[in-house]
């Protein structure tokens, strides 16, 4: 009711009473009412689900973000061990060398 005034909701008021006249216009009042909180909760529920829904995609970007990046570094890794030739990969099933002064 962001445009409307004291005197056009006066008038809407008289206008109001004298269609439906005063025995109905208490009840009719407490009905729109009542529909005007519905619709304000209903609101307010679609507008936090919407929320949550953005929330989730920009968490998801976020997820692809960083698998992408993961990615990124796993093959600068892999690029950077296979173009050492001074690196000699080592069998999975063998244990680290081990250094005999160390210990």
């Amino acid at each position: 009711m962001g445009n409307l005034g004291f005197q056009e909701l006066l008038i809407i008021a008289f206008v109001a009473l004298l269609v439906f006249g005063p025995d109905k216009l208490p009840e009719l009042a407490r009905n729109a009412g009542k529909a005007v909180a519905r619709f304000r909760k209903e609101t307010a529920r679609s507008v936090e689900e919407l929320k949550k829904a953005a929330d989730l995609q920009d968490l998801d970007r976020e997820l692809k973000s960083l698998k992408r990046d993961l990615r990124e570094v796993r093959s600068s890794v892999g690029r950077a061990v296979t173009a050492d030739p001074s690196v000699k990969p080592r069998p999975a099933d063998s244990p680290p060398p081990t250094d005999p002064e160390a210990t």
